[in-house]
């Protein structure tokens, strides 16, 4: 195979509607200032489909999980995909169709007053949390225009538990989760013992031991810290 079917081609979402993307195109450097993590990366070799084939199926698999909404800088909805309405109407109260509701609107526009840029590099916009019934929508503003018009991403996610085997995946041993697991429900260092199987001082080894990997130094500290990387410690606004 030779070099220039090896070369990855790059696109990014636009507001033109699924089947008229122009973002199809290979021109990387008309998209340089595209939110990294929404940019698509295609290898020619990997496929026999042409390129601008394989990115619309790429695009309309990623909308039909994640939902997107094309908004006006005044806050006007272009274009919204199904799973972006079903989203809104899970997590809002009734509003128009193809609207954003107030509360969305009110951080959408605040986003954008907040944006900065670095030459033509956009500052990083902090994702909404909304959570609900066990599940969360995060709504994510691409901060790159196109043509004044900001794209939304909204996906649904399950919410992590405060559980052993949660902690574990912070990158705790079983036995440093199993401390903090009981740190976080007011255990002491002896009622934590006797709950694992331990000594007290293996109780106070594990602590010194999460507190390194979590970068805390008190007992609060580390149930907070894993809180958060857990995502049951985040920033909301009401649903209304």
């Amino acid at each position: 195979m030779n070099s220039q079917t090896q070369k990855a081609q790059r696109a990014v979402l636009t507001s033109q509607g699924l089947d008229k993307l122009p973002a199809a195109k290979a021109e990387a450097a008309s998209y340089e200032n595209c939110y990294q993590h929404y940019t698509l990366e295609v290898l020619g070799d990997r496929t026999n489909q042409e390129p601008e084939t394989l990115i619309k199926v790429l695009v309309k698999q990623i909308l039909d999980r994640v939902g997107a909404i094309v908004v006006e800088i005044a806050g006007q909805v272009q274009f919204m995909t199904q799973r972006a309405q079903e989203l809104l109407s899970q997590y809002f109260l009734p509003r128009i169709p193809y609207s954003l509701p107030e509360s969305l609107k009110h951080w959408f526009k605040d986003q954008i007053s907040r944006l900065t840029f670095n030459g033509n590099v956009p500052s990083r916009c902090l994702p909404l949390h909304i959570q609900q019934a066990g599940k969360q929508l995060i709504v994510r503003l691409i901060p790159a225009p196109i043509k004044e018009q900001y794209i939304l991403l909204l996906e649904e996610e399950e919410l992590q538990s405060f559980s052993i085997a949660a902690l574990e995946l912070l990158g705790l041993t079983k036995r440093e989760a199993e401390v903090l697991f009981w740190i976080a429900k007011d255990k002491s260092n002896a009622a934590i013992a006797k709950a694992i199987g331990c000594s007290e001082g293996t109780v106070r080894k594990h602590l010194e031991h999460l507190y390194g990997k979590l970068n805390v130094q008190t007992r609060t500290a580390a149930v907070m810290v894993a809180l958060e990387k857990l995502g049951l410690f985040k920033a909301e606004i009401a649903a209304h």
